[in-house]
């Protein structure tokens, strides 16, 4: 258990057997202070039991049908999957075939509920962001995000407005002298630029050159 001292609040664990049920004189060993410590009750937690939820269980949607007559002069019944034939006996013989099955559904009604089956698992199956889900023939929309150039896509792109735009400049480089004599600058900064970038295609070529002989 644990006690704690009525003077400095220090707390000390001892064994519960330390403590009879009269109590017994104890003294702190920090503040020296002694008193007649009581046994401590743990108060005790209520546990609560999980409530456990029974399991729905669905009804079955088919009829139940003991025993039908049939156009063929035979008595069948319906086994929850199949219908088989009903003997005299009270036992279950041979399945029906399949004409006499459907014929059974048509009576018992259970054709409706294989259709009504059919629908509904069809509409499940339609993209729920497209509208008219009662439609029979809605079909779901195909999404196909749209693809972007890429990284290496807009840096061609760039390459190719540059080039555009050198090309602009030096086709009409007389007329725009004669009339901004200002841009003599921009075509000296421009030289200077292509001629730096023809360098350094040919340093390329040329390493490119040697790492293949190299090979």
């Amino acid at each position: 258990m644990i006690i704690q001292c009525e003077s400095c609040s220090r707390k000390f664990i001892v064994k519960d057997s330390n403590i009879p049920k009269d109590g017994r004189t104890v003294q702190c060993g920090y503040c020296s202070v002694t008193w007649h410590q009581m046994p401590v009750t743990t108060p005790t937690r209520a546990v609560k039991k999980p409530q456990i939820s029974k399991p729905v269980v669905e009804a079955d949607e088919s009829p139940s049908v003991d025993s039908i007559k049939a156009s063929d002069g035979k008595t069948y019944r319906f086994l929850g999957s199949q219908w088989a034939e009903l003997l005299p006996s009270g036992k279950t013989g041979l399945f029906a075939r399949k004409k006499i099955s459907q014929e059974l559904d048509e009576i018992t009604g259970r054709k409706e509920i294989k259709v009504t089956r059919k629908r509904k698992k069809k509409l499940e199956e339609v993209d729920p962001s497209s509208g008219g889900l009662d439609s029979e023939k809605q079909l779901s929309d195909t999404y196909k995000p749209k693809q972007g150039l890429g990284f290496f896509g807009y840096i061609f792109l760039l390459i190719i407005i540059g080039f555009s735009v050198v090309g602009v400049l030096r086709t009409f480089e007389n007329d725009l002298l004669n009339t901004f004599p200002q841009t003599e600058y921009i075509y000296e900064l421009l030289d200077e630029q292509l001629e730096f970038l023809a360098e350094s295609v040919k340093n390329i070529i040329v390493i490119i050159n040697d790492l293949i002989d190299s090979y």
